[in-house]
């Protein structure tokens, strides 16, 4: 069986690395792909539309009860398809990597499609404040910009760090070492700044709503506060919640 690749699947490998789950007993074989409720939004609306192009499914969104939202697909080819470009059945996550057939295609468009469905699914887009001798606006509101991906798989991080050089999008790489005994090193790749964020904008871009209002509202007023809903978000882009009434 050989995988042709476009843009379209590397995002949904992308997804996969981040939100997937892969599970295989007796003849049956399931892929489990679930996020945050918040999310539902771009469930509905890019995943499982992507999914269904891709696959030629009629799969629908449904809310479990663990408080996740997102879809089962019982389709063996799905399953087969994501084993064959290289993810495990069962967990994933310290072994995670991105597909040697993305990695070596040289295509540009692959490691886009393949670094926004990672991020929409497992990243992070935050501000932050200036400490020092700034202005005041830059020491009172989160106005920095910095995205964040973090993985337990030092493969995913390095595969990640590949595809952003390639990008030509500056970034480093910053390992945490737990104190707990019994827990594993975390990688994170981070890029810092607005040239940086604007790039990975530009090249990369976002469709989970749930980050991607971040950005429009730190785009329309130079600052984003932070530990705010996706409804209080949306409500400060519809000018229903004024922003400076809100704190930093």
């Amino acid at each position: 069986m050989m995988v042709l690749l476009n843009r379209e699947l590397a995002e949904v490998c992308g997804i996969h690395a981040g939100d997937g789950y892969l599970r295989s007993f007796r003849n049956r074989k399931e892929l489990d792909i679930t996020g945050n409720m918040e999310e539902r939004q771009y469930y509905d609306q890019h995943v499982i539309p992507l999914f269904n192009r891709v696959f030629g499914l009629k799969l629908v969104g449904k809310a479990y009860s663990k408080g996740t939202y997102g879809f089962i697909s019982s389709s063996k080819e799905v399953a087969n398809t994501l084993n064959l470009l290289g993810f495990p059945y069962g967990k994933k996550s310290k072994i995670v990597k991105v597909p040697i057939s993305i990695l070596e295609s040289k295509d540009k468009s692959l490691y886009a499609g393949f670094l926004r469905g990672l991020f929409d699914t497992d990243g992070n887009l935050g501000f932050r404040k200036c400490y020092g001798k700034y202005t005041l606006f830059k020491t009172t509101r989160h106005h920095y910009p910095h995205i964040t991906l973090t993985t337990i798989s030092s493969h995913l991080a390095k595969d990640v760090s590949f595809m952003l050089s390639e990008l030509k999008i500056s970034h480093f790489v910053h390992v945490h070492t737990p104190k707990r005994l019994n827990e594993s090193d975390s990688f994170q790749v981070i890029i810092n700044g607005v040239e940086r964020v604007e790039r990975w904008m530009s090249l990369i871009g976002v469709k989970n709503f749930s980050k991607l209002s971040r950005y429009l509202i730190w785009k329309k007023f130079g600052f984003c506060p932070t530990n705010l809903t996706l409804m209080q978000r949306e409500d400060i882009l519809n000018g229903k919640i004024d922003i400076y009434s809100i704190g930093s």
